[in-house]
């Protein structure tokens, strides 16, 4: 995987929440989704999925953060103290997602997938 959680921030509010990614490798964050369960004991997570979002295509590189805010506001790209930048991306709900204790944040890497449209 070329993306890792570092942390969630601001929990229980969802105009300040935000996962954390560091950028291990590059790659397009189009490969990538973020969703929220919780833990059903000390080290086992539940396989109930709750909220979940898909990241649009986007290049980024090794060293570069993605900040993904719960909330509603506009993606934007901005250097950062480290030299490496920062992808501010945003959810768009209006509630919190990990606004309970024993929330887990989920990274998936998607390599293929396919849709079929409900008739």
């Amino acid at each position: 995987m070329k993306l890792e959680i570092l942390s969630v921030k601001g929990r229980g509010d969802h105009t300040q929440e935000s996962v954390r990614l560091k950028v291990i490798d590059d790659c397009d964050l189009k490969h990538y989704m973020v969703a929220d369960t919780t833990y059903t004991g000390d080290t086992t997570i539940s396989n109930r999925v709750r909220h979940t979002h898909w990241f649009k295509p986007g290049a980024v590189k090794q060293g570069d953060f993605v900040w993904l805010y719960t909330g509603p506001g506009k993606n934007t790209t901005r250097g950062n103290d480290s030299g490496s930048t920062t992808h501010v991306r945003y959810w768009g709900l209006n509630k919190a997602v990990w606004n309970d204790e024993g929330d887990c944040a989920l990274l998936f890497q998607i390599a293929t997938w396919r849709g079929k449209r409900v008739q």
